[in-house]
Order: structure tokens, then C-alpha cells, then sequence
């Protein structure tokens, strides 16, 4: 395995989030980007401790209904 050279990196600001209870009292996490992009942040509920290569948050943009080929998550 070849190791790469190491680039110097800063954070870039995307937006903030809020935390919010979904009807079914899960809590996810929302806001809007410096852009105006709308971002959801779910806890991915199917993680287990120790379990690898698994997220424990999964993060959404926010579109509109039926115009995403992914996952089929929706906010209550």
C-alpha cells in the first residue's frame, strides 16, 4: 500500500443544524447550509457498538419528494 504525502487541510463552514423530535419521538438534527441547501442528520438506528465500517449518523439533503433515486427516509 502506497501512503500519500500529507496535505495541509482546513474546515470550510457548510451551515448549522438544530435539533428537533420527530412525531415517533426520534431525534434528528436539521438546518440549512451557507447556500440555502437543507440538510437532515439521522442516527443511524441499525448501528451496533463495535460494528465496522458502519456510520452512526447518516446525513440527508433535503429535496423534493420522489426527486431522490436513494434511500427512501422521510420526516414525520
Amino acid at each position: 500500500m502506497r501512503k500519500m504525502a500529507e496535505q495541509a487541510t482546513e474546515l470550510k463552514l457548510i451551515g448549522g443544524l438544530f435539533r428537533n423530535t420527530s412525531k415517533k419521538g426520534d431525534v434528528y438534527y436539521s438546518g440549512k447550509g451557507e447556500d440555502g441547501t437543507q440538510y437532515v442528520l439521522f442516527r443511524n438506528a441499525y448501528w451496533k457498538e463495535g460494528a465496522e465500517n458502519k456510520p452512526y449518523f447518516r446525513l440527508h439533503h433535503k429535496v423534493a419528494k420522489g426527486s431522490s433515486t436513494s434511500s427512501s427516509a422521510t420526516m414525520d
